[in-house]
Order: C-alpha cells, then sequence, then structure tokens
C-alpha cells in the first residue's frame, strides 16, 4: 500500500517513523546542497560535437590570440584615456592579468596605440583566458574583484564573454532569492484562501521546501559528476513549489471531501489513495516523461533541466504519497484547526460554477469554445517571422557592467572581428598559391565582405592587399592556417546561416578539412542539432503520453484529444513568446532587450509546458471518467467532474502559475522568458482549455469519447489502472445513492461504478469503455 492509513483509529509508530524519515531526508539534502551555485555552469547552449565547436578549439590550441574572451574597458572622462592617470591605472590592470595564472593580455591600446582599441574617453585591453568554464569563471571572478571598478575617476569595467557569463551567473544566484520571496508568501496566502485554513494550508507548503531542498541537493551531487547550467536552479525552485503544492493540494482536497462525506481517517485515506493518488503518480509519469526528453538533445543546458525536472517530479510524487497520508494520519480532525468557514465540492457538485461553465461549453459549444480556439490560434501567428539565436550581453540588464561594455564594443569600437565567420584548416600543409586561392574563393560567396588570411586581405575576389609585416605569424602557425571572413550579415538571423553554409561549400585545397566557427556557424550548428534530436522527443513524449491516457481512461479518443489541445495551447503560448521577447512588445514593463529567441527555449518551454498540461489534463479527465463510470451519462460525467475537479485544477494553477511568473522579476532575459511563457500556458491551459474546449470537445466526440478497438480494450482490461480497482469493500456508499454491482474493475463504492440507470453498463460497453 502507498498509505499507512492507521486502520482501526491505530496509528502506532508507522506514521511518525515515515515522517522521522522526511525530516533526516530534508537535513541531509540540506547539507549536500550546500555550495550548489559553485558546482554549476553559465554556458551549455552549444552541441560539444559541432564543427563550430572543433573550430573553436583549433583555434584556441594554435592562435590563442585570436580568441579574446575578456575585453576590460578604461575610460578617464575628464582627461581623456591618455592622460597619467589613466595610463597608470591601465598599468595596474595589465600588471595584474600578467600574474595571474592563465590570463594573458592579447591586446591593448596602451601596448600598441592600434586607434581600433580607442573610441573617445574609453580604450580597451583584450584579454584570453584559457580553461574549461569553471577555471574561466573563478579566473575571470579573480580578476573582476581585484580590478574591476566602474565607479571611478578612471573607470576600469569588464566585459566579454567570460564577463557576461559571470555577470549572468551572479544574477541568477540574486534571483532565486528574489524569486523565492514573492512565491513562498503567495502561495501560502493562496492555500490558507483555498483551504479556508491555516494546518491545511500548511502541510503543501512544508512539502513544497522539502521538495526544494531535495532537489538542490541532489541536483548539487550530480554537478560533479556531470555538467549543469546554473539555469536549472531556477527551474528547481518554479516547478519543485508549485508541482508539490499541486499534487498535495490534490491529495488532501479529496482527503477533506471524503471526511466531509463521514469516512473515517482510515477510510478516507484509502479513497484518498485509490483516487487522487493514483491521479498523482499518473500525473507524475507524464510529466517526468515530458521531462525526460529533453535528455535526448546534446546540449547540456537542455539536460541540465531534465535532471532538475525529474528529480522535482520524482520528490514531489514521493512526497505526496509517501509523508502526506501519515501526516493526514497524526493530524486527523485537526486537519481543519484553525480553520473559518468552509466549503466543500463533492463529486457530483454539478452546480458550482466549474460545474455551470462546463455544461454550458458542452451544450453551446461555438458560444465559447470556437472564438477561444480562433484566439489561441491567432496568437501562433508571430511564429512566421520568428528569429533564433545564442544568448549575448542582450540577456543582461542593460545597466550591467558587462552588458554596458560589451554594448560600447559593438557600437563604438566597431564589431567586424566579432561578427567574423573563423575557416582554420589544421593541419595545413598546403602552399601559399593555394591557400591565396582559397581565399579568393571565399570572398567571392555572397555576403562576404572580406576575407584575411596569410596570403593576404581579399575583396571580391581579388587580392586587396598584404598584411603588415609581422603579421603573418598571427594566422599561420607552420601546422595550422586561419581565415578571417568578415561580413556585414547579422549572424544571428537566416542570411547568416545561409552564409555560414555557403562559407562551409567552398572546396578547400586538396588534401585539406577546413572548419567553419563564429556566431553565424554556431547558430547553424545548433539550429541542426536540435533539429534532428526533435522528432525523437516528440515522439517519446506524444508516445509516454498516450499511453498513460489510455490506461487511465480506456479510450484511444481521449489521448489523441488531450494531445491535439495541448498542441494547440503551446504553439499559441510560442507565438507570445516570440511577439514579447524577439518583437520587444511589454519590453518596459518586464524590463528586458528584445533579442532573438535563444533556439534552446521553445524546445524547453515546450516540454516544461507540455508536462503541466498534461497534468492538468489528468486531473480532470480522471474525475470525468470516475463520474462516467458511476452513471453512463457523458453530460453529467463533464459537469460533475469540472465541478469537482475545477477548484482544484485553478488553485493548482494558481500556485504554479505565481511559482514561474515570479520569475519576470529575474534580471535575465531567459528565465523572464521561460517563466512568461510556462505561467501563462499554465493559466490558458487551466481555464481555457479545460473550462471550455475539453467540454466541447467531448460534445464533438460524444458516444465515442470513451471509444477503443477490441484489442485495445482486452489490453486495458489487463492493465488499465483504475482508481476504484484499490477502494475498499467496506466503504459506506456514497450519499449521491445506492451502491450497484461489482463490476471486473472493482468493488463498487463512491469511486466505482454505480449502475443507477440498467443502461449505463450497456451504454458504456458498446462505446468501449474498459470496465
Amino acid at each position: 500500500m502507498i498509505f499507512h492509513s492507521g486502520r482501526g483509529g491505530r496509528r502506532g509508530r508507522g506514521p511518525w517513523v515515515t515522517l522521522f524519515a522526511g525530516l533526516l531526508f530534508l537535513i541531509v539534502a540540506g547539507v549536500c546542497g550546500v555550495g550548489v551555485l559553485d558546482n554549476l555552469k553559465s554556458g551549455g547552449f552549444d552541441d560539444p560535437d559541432s564543427d563550430s565547436v572543433a573550430a573553436t578549439a583549433i583555434l584556441e590550441r594554435n592562435f590563442p590570440e585570436s580568441q579574446p574572451n575578456l575585453v576590460i574597458m578604461v575610460e578617464d572622462a575628464a582627461q581623456g584615456v591618455d592622460s597619467p592617470r589613466a595610463e597608470a591605472v591601465a598599468g595596474r590592470v595589465v600588471e595584474g592579468v600578467t600574474h595571474t595564472p592563465g590570463a594573458k593580455v592579447v591586446a591593448s591600446y596602451y601596448g600598441t596605440g592600434d586607434p581600433a582599441l580607442r573610441s573617445g574617453h574609453a580604450a580597451l585591453l583584450l584579454v584570453r583566458i584559457s580553461g574549461d568554464e569553471n577555471k574561466i569563471f573563478k579566473i575571470t571572478e579573480a580578476l573582476h574583484d581585484r580590478l574591476s571598478s566602474p565607479g571611478g575617476a578612471v573607470s576600469v569595467s569588464f566585459g566579454g564573454v567570460s564577463a557576461v557569463n559571470y555577470d549572468m551567473y551572479r544574477q541568477v544566484e540574486k534571483d532565486i532569492v528574489s524569486a523565492e520571496t514573492i512565491v513562498v508568501p503567495v502561495t501560502l496566502l493562496l492555500l490558507v484562501l483555498v483551504f479556508r485554513g491555516v494546518v491545511a494550508a500548511l502541510l503543501p507548503v512544508l512539502l513544497a521546501v522539502l521538495t526544494v531542498a531535495g532537489s538542490t541537493g541532489i541536483v548539487n551531487l550530480l554537478a560533479r559528476f556531470t555538467s549543469v547550467s546554473v539555469f536549472a536552479i531556477n527551474l528547481i525552485t518554479a516547478l519543485g513549489l508549485g508541482l508539490a503544492v499541486d499534487y498535495s493540494l490534490l491529495i488532501v482536497t479529496r482527503y477533506r471531501e471524503e471526511r466531509a462525506r463521514g469516512r473515517s481517517n482510515a477510510e478516507a485515506l484509502e479513497v484518498t489513495r485509490a483516487t487522487a493518488g493514483r491521479t498523482v503518480f499518473i500525473s507524475g509519469c507524464v510529466v517526468g516523461a515530458a521531462l525526460a526528453a529533453l535528455l535526448l538533445f546534446d546540449q547540456y543546458f537542455l539536460r541540465s533541466f531534465a535532471f532538475a525536472g525529474i528529480v522535482v517530479v520524482l520528490l514531489s510524487v514521493s512526497g505526496a504519497l509517501v509523508l502526506l497520508p501519515p501526516a493526514l494520519t497524526l493530524l486527523g480532525d485537526r486537519i481543519d484547526a484553525l480553520s473559518w468557514k468552509r466549503r466543500t465540492t463533492p463529486p457530483g457538485a454539478a452546480d458550482t460554477a466549474w460545474g455551470r461553465i462546463a455544461g454550458l461549453s458542452y451544450r453551446r459549444p461555438l458560444l465559447l469554445a470556437v472564438p477561444l480556439a480562433e484566439l489561441l490560434a491567432t496568437l501562433i501567428l508571430p511564429l512566421g517571422h520568428s528569429q533564433f539565436g545564442v544568448p549575448d550581453q542582450r540577456a543582461l540588464p542593460a545597466r550591467g557592467e558587462s552588458r554596458v561594455v560589451t554594448d560600447a564594443v559593438r557600437q563604438d569600437f566597431g564589431a567586424g572581428e566579432e561578427a567574423a565567420l573563423n575557416v582554420v584548416v589544421a593541419p595545413w600543409s598546403g602552399t601559399p598559391s593555394e591557400l591565396a586561392a582559397y581565399a579568393t574563393a571565399l570572398s567571392r560567396t555572397y555576403g562576404v565582405s572580406e576575407v584575411v588570411s596569410a596570403a593576404g586581405v581579399f575583396k571580391e575576389g581579388v587580392r586587396a592587399g598584404r598584411l603588415p609585416s609581422g603579421q603573418t605569424a598571427r594566422f599561420d602557425n607552420g601546422t595550422a592556417t586561419w581565415l578571417q571572413v568578415q561580413t556585414n550579415v547579422v549572424p544571428y538571423s537566416s542570411e547568416g546561416s545561409d552564409l555560414a553554409r555557403a562559407v562551409r561549400g567552398v572546396e578547400p585545397p586538396a588534401g585539406s578539412h577546413a572548419l567553419v566557427g563564429g556566431p553565424a556557424a554556431q547558430v547553424t550548428d545548433i539550429n541542426q542539432s536540435i533539429a534532428e534530436k526533435l522528432p525523437f522527443a516528440l515522439v517519446l513524449i506524444v508516445v509516454i503520453s498516450f499511453l498513460f491516457l489510455f490506461l487511465l481512461t480506456g479510450s484511444v479518443v481521449q489521448p489523441v484529444r488531450a494531445l491535439l489541445l495541448n498542441l494547440l495551447t503551446l504553439m499559441s503560448i510560442l507565438g507570445v513568446s516570440v511577439y514579447i521577447f524577439q518583437d520587444g512588445h511589454l519590453s518596459g514593463v518586464l524590463d528586458f532587450t528584445a533579442a532573438p529567441i535563444a533556439v534552446s527555449m521553445p524546445v524547453l518551454v515546450f516540454c516544461i509546458a507540455f508536462g503541466l498540461s498534461m497534468d492538468y489534463e489528468v486531473f480532470l479527465i480522471a474525475r470525468i471518467k470516475e463520474s462516467y463510470d458511476r452513471m453512463g451519462d457523458l453530460p453529467a460525467a463533464v459537469r460533475e467532474g469540472l465541478g469537482a475537479s475545477g477548484p482544484v485544477i485553478t488553485a493548482a494553477a494558481a500556485v504554479l502559475a505565481v511559482s514561474f511568473l515570479a520569475l519576470t522579476t529575474s534580471g535575465v532575459s531567459l528565465v523572464k522568458l521561460y517563466g512568461v511563457a510556462t505561467g501563462l500556458a499554465i493559466l490558458i491551459d487551466a481555464i481555457v482549455i479545460r473550462g471550455a474546449l475539453v467540454p466541447a470537445s467531448l460534445r464533438i466526440t460524444g458516444r465515442f469519447s470513451w471509444w477503443a478497438p477490441s484489442w485495445a480494450r482486452a489490453v486495458h482490461r489487463r492493465f488499465g489502472i483504475r482508481e476504484s480497482a484499490g477502494t475498499p469493500a467496506h466503504v459506506p456508499a456514497s450519499p449521491e445513492g445506492p451502491t450497484g454491482p461489482t463490476g471486473p474493475a472493482g468493488p463498487a463504492g463512491p469511486a466505482g461504478p454505480t449502475h443507477s440507470h440498467p443502461a449505463a453498463a450497456d451504454n458504456r460497453r458498446e462505446e468501449g469503455v474498459g470496465v
């Protein structure tokens, strides 16, 4: 048994032992979670096996000065960058970098006088930090702590890739505290209002704390063996609080509902296990499957959310099914302590607000369902002009240090080299004439402004000049050669991807193998990597969701309907994401800079939102199926099912939406995006889909709603998941009507079929219901 129900009113030591084990787990998880952020990383957007990553690695090995990843800007607004005090400060910066192992100044205005490294009252020092992500982060942090002084008379500010990643990491660290400060009190307030009592409201919150702490500890352990993104912590906070509250809300609500019917503590727990407990288990499987699909992708950014999400689901389900029952056993009637006037919603409460809405949607689908479906379809339209890229400094607040410096570098110092495609050939054993011919061919490519190589500078198929004396070694070290393909095309655009593919299509000299890197090549490789794995992820999600919904309902129609409605919701949410975060609508309100959508984000939002949408699908269809099995009347079952589950779904959705929408306070636009997208998806699904479109779609499918072919009915009879199977035979009859005979699904009772009409069983057999 999942629940220790304390039969006969004897509680014994079992519940105390279980709760003590939960407390011990919380303490151990808290210890394991200490320092979690120190083990997480801020990258993970690339496919590690892609050509662009390989090209970058070869460049770093052979031409380290070609890959500066830290920009230090020295600015003297009063006296100029050539003043003695500016030179003195720059000297201390160079000395600090030089004496830091793993860091090297590769170019400096103060060392070369290069005018390209000066603009107005600001000058640049370009630094190369070597090592993996963790080493780069630690060196950047050490240099920043010692050298950065953005507010001084001579300002020293950090920018570039390593500084942007460092600032993102620190911003996420701040955002966690900010989000939790909002979510926890709001969640507790919502639960107090839902339960109309303090004690009942505290149980879900305590379970949520356990889930978040446990998930953090487990993810911290995982991070010691594999790469985990720091952004996964945001998911643990939002999903951990929301999902744990969702499941415990369902359990506690059903338990109080059964107690209100006059059942004993043990009987109420038995019915709760057989109904709400079963629903929680199936929901957890479906949500976990949707998140597990992220494991198929090569980017550890996406895999990190799978790790975090699966752990959260496991702990949420375990807590709801293992820890809540003993807590309810020990509390008994004290669950309603510190409560005020309470209203329960018994099964069959078709006259509640949600029941009436369900009845209206079922009777008049054209009135509600069709206009709402058209609205959701309209929201999909912005996807037609979507653009995808890789997160850069624009994901940070406009006033952030690395954002200010990196923007200045692009706007005031030019971004030709930064936007360039890097073609590297290694090993290289060709002749100068072969290199010149290859550079000439590259320069003829549409969108290329010039090609800089050891053989010279080439424009439109003609050598435009030679490199200055001593610069040849910068592009050719004898074993590898590097060609810098400069362009005016925006890297993160369809034109940039077309250019990357065109450059890769130019044949290198015979016997050579060229790799192409740079921003345009990077986003092209990420798009291709995700596109290759996406069909497999979708198939996995669809098959597992279909399977569990079939085992729940015995119908092949219901899983198809659920998948189609989920697809409508998710496509509309992705359209809204493009409208807001790419097109810039609401950028002032939400405080972000519009930019192409990070290519990993639609996949992430889809998997998270799909899982949570199926969560509410299971909540609703389980209650409708329960009512239909008892009555055999589809319209009444829809009204009663939504009337009973609607308040729970609404409350659960409100809590979960708050958890995700609180992420809009984040200073990182990626976090804002999946917070807004997931939060809106939850609200749309809980209100529009469950309230209007599900009843209307059941009206359309009518008597075929529970249809399945004969072989599928046989499978369901053998393996189907029936909530009545665990309902004890001794449970008193529902006050709604007499208990009918026991059918193959299990003993009759409030959760089992009640044949109040002789034709009910015949109707169900005719429609293929597995009872």
